[in-house]
């Protein structure tokens, strides 16, 4: 009898605990067709909403800087050539109308310099170099200003995604607060993995952001380094050239 009673309790048991094990299966496998991308996107909240709009300022940062962080937004082999002939020839104003048709930065410079040398036709070295070291100057910061708008975001998407998740992490709680559901443990491990998702994407959106913000630093410190040097030179012909032009009155 007492081995029948113990061999019928062993039978419950296993029973028993695989009954529990089907049901934990099953709940898990609920849990896991839930957990699709979509979902888990759907389940972040809507913080993927400025994270998506992150990620397309971004996108929209990074393909403007490589069309516009070029040498040829500094100078080109052709606009030395062109200009050449006008120090030459020692025309001021020839060189004043064609620099004023061309984008370029170090084209930029020679104007600003030859429009104040136009107002004040007797001004030291000293003023004409301050004057195109001004114009230099800004071209700098508006180049270096185009990196940190990536740098910004880069900054910002991580905080995003960390505030998403803990406003996702509050939601799951409450949710296992206000129900009486035996499964709860599972349920917040579910809801904690989703609202995980907006730190995910908040990293991913920001170490893209500081990736190519890394990039386009170097890129821009060796434009500025050539804006320097060519404009050292011009402005070097300008203080010369304005030179004889005294000499010459």
């Amino acid at each position: 009898m007492k081995r029948f009673l113990l061999t019928t309790g062993c039978l419950f048991a296993a029973m028993a605990s695989a009954l529990a094990q089907t049901t934990g299966n099953d709940a898990t496998t609920e849990i896991s067709k839930e957990t699709t991308l979509l979902g888990m996107v759907a389940a972040a909240g809507w913080v993927m909403i400025p994270l998506a709009l992150a990620s397309m300022i971004t996108l929209t940062l990074i393909i403007y800087c490589f069309f516009t962080l070029t040498e040829k937004s500094i100078t080109t082999p052709e606009l030395l050539e062109r200009m050449e002939p006008f120090f030459e020839n020692e025309d001021l104003d020839g060189l004043a109308s064609y620099v004023a048709e061309r984008p370029q930065a170090t084209a930029r410079i020679v104007d600003r310099t030859l429009q104040f040398l136009e107002r004040h036709p007797n001004a030291d070295p000293d003023s004409i170099r301050i004057v195109a070291e001004t114009e230099g100057n800004r071209i700098a910061a508006a180049l270096n200003q185009r990196v940190l708008y990536i740098m910004d975001v880069g900054v910002l998407s991580p905080m995003l995604g960390l505030f998403g998740t803990v406003v996702g992490i509050l939601n799951s709680f409450g949710h296992i607060a206000s129900e009486a559901s035996p499964m709860r443990t599972m349920l917040l491990a579910g809801g904690v993995s989703q609202a995980l998702v907006a730190t995910a994407a908040g990293l991913t959106v920001g170490i893209t952001a500081m990736a190519f913000y890394a990039y386009f630093r170097g890129r821009v410190g060796h434009l500025v380094s050539v804006l320097e040097s060519e404009g050292t030179l011009l402005t070097q012909e300008l203080i010369l050239l304005s030179k004889r032009h005294r000499v010459a009155r």
